[in-house]
């Protein structure tokens, strides 16, 4: 609605308090619900008694995302904007499926199956008629562009030698590199204008702490004269994770660091000669809240990312593991008992990653690592019916 609020500021003029008023703009009369458009195509299957499936498209869009037209110039006097109207709009579009498989041996009875899903979200369309110019554009237009993109620096390799680091024409630190030590990381200058800074960022993995585009299962199940054993294993991929702060920075906080930080690194052989031999490792040598050029001086903050810190996430879990008895119902009729059934399960008791040289597990989101995470759990019990 239009009109004023009140008690918006006040001033004083001649000794006399005043409340103020502000406009509230122009009335939001060009807006709308959103729109949601939803379609589906599937196929369920069953092939030689023993194949069981189905598999699904899916695509939604939804249109009419509130957003103001934030190019149309309004006068400073005026005090306020254009109200929002239905201008953005995104699709979200993939395929899942699940495929089964359940047959006998003699007496054995056994089935395997394994699902998947994919999915991921682009902006259809995101109001920005003006650039201004093709790096503006390259970097911010969202408009038919994935979301949740991660950006960062690329990692040509590791200075061999204080050299090289001479020799070299890029300046990395914004101080001519006289910051880097050997075993530091070379950033690659994208736009080649001999300065590493934000203009040398590209795409280099998918979103942090959301779910992974790709989820997928394995489960399967075996009987046999009232002994049984059932699996499930659960893995995803295409999720990105950013070692951060007490992963990333040597003693942050004052703290500790994680062991293999501190071995397997870049330094002196003798550490008491400064012209003793450089030992490589795996990460750079030790400064006090520097991990060699993870931290920029200059020309960037200290929240660069790159491929280096960076992970792009898969595993494979074993969720569930039981394995139980159910006692005949022949033997059971004698002691007046409907059903007995034993059993001991245990839930995630290993995974497969590609995380585990960081000593963390791969569905936690904190960057830091400083999190418990999935438990192992170990279940004996049992079903009684009377």
């Amino acid at each position: 609605m239009g009109g004023y609020n009140v008690n918006a500021g006040n001033a004083v003029f001649d000794g006399t308090f005043y409340n103020g008023v502000a406009p509230r703009g122009l009335p939001t009369t060009v807006i709308s619900w959103l729109t949601n458009k939803t379609s589906n195509v599937g196929v369920d299957f069953t092939i030689f008694k023993h194949f069981t499936g189905q598999f699904d498209l899916f695509r939604r869009k939804r249109s009419g995302f509130p957003a103001p037209r934030y190019d149309v110039v309004l006068p400073n006097e005026v005090g306020y904007s254009l109200p929002p109207e239905n201008l953005n709009s995104d699709v979200t579009q993939g395929f899942d499926g699940l495929i089964t498989y359940s047959s006998s041996i003699g007496k054995v009875d056994f089935s395997i199956g394994g699902n998947a899903t994919f999915g991921r979200t682009k902006d259809d369309y995101i109001y920005k008629p003006r650039f201004g110019n093709s790096y503006d554009q390259y970097r911010n237009d969202r408009t038919g562009r994935w979301q949740n993109v991660n950006w960062g620096h690329h990692i040509l390799g590791r200075f061999q030698s204080e050299q090289q680091i001479n020799d070299y024409p890029v300046n990395i630190d914004g101080q001519g590199n006289r910051t880097l030590l050997p075993g530091d990381l070379i950033y690659e200058d994208l736009n080649g204008d001999g300065i590493i800074n934000a203009m040398d960022i590209k795409p280099i993995g998918y979103a942090e702490g959301a779910l992974p585009y790709f989820n997928y299962g394995i489960n399967g199940r075996v009987t046999w004269k009232g002994i049984s054993l059932a699996f499930d294993l659960m893995g995803a991929g295409m999720q990105t994770y950013f070692r951060d702060w007490e992963l990333k920075f040597p003693f942050q906080n004052n703290g500790n660091s994680p062991a293999y930080m501190l071995t397997d690194r870049w330094h002196r052989a003798d550490p008491y000669n400064p012209n003793s031999q450089w030992i490589p490792g795996t990460y750079p040598a030790l400064r006090k809240d520097n991990t060699g050029l993870s931290v920029f001086t200059s020309p960037l903050s200290g929240n660069n990312r790159n491929d280096f810190w960076t992970t792009n996430i898969r595993y494979l879990r074993l969720k569930n593991l039981e394995l139980g008895y159910s006692f005949s119902k022949t033997l059971l009729q004698k002691v007046n008992i409907s059903a007995l059934r034993i059993y001991v399960n245990g839930s995630n008791l290993f995974s497969f990653d590609n995380v585990k040289e960081y000593e963390i597990d791969p569905e936690i989101s904190a960057g830091n690592g400083l999190v418990y995470p999935q438990q192992k759990i170990y279940t004996l019990g049992l079903n009684l019916t009377l």
